[in-house]
């Protein structure tokens, strides 16, 4: 995870349209287990967990999402 204190610091390091916002916790699991890690994590809708990743890190995770959705 990076060093930024605040989501606005963090949307000012990699850049509003860089990141990727995830809250479906299925799905960050998967990305763990496919070693892509947060830039942000915060807490968002109802008390969830709300991930924030730097989308040019995420092809790989993306693409394993996928064909698991799909299986």
């Amino acid at each position: 995870m990076s060093k930024c204190r605040t989501l606005e610091e963090t949307e000012n390091t990699y850049g509003k349209n860089n990141l990727i916002k995830l809250c479906n916790l299925k799905q960050i699991v998967r990305y763990a287990v496919m070693k892509c890690q947060p830039v942000w994590i915060d807490e968002g809708y109802d008390g969830k967990l709300i991930a924030y990743y730097y989308k040019p890190e995420t092809k790989a995770a993306w693409n394993a999402w996928k064909n698991y959705k799909s299986n």
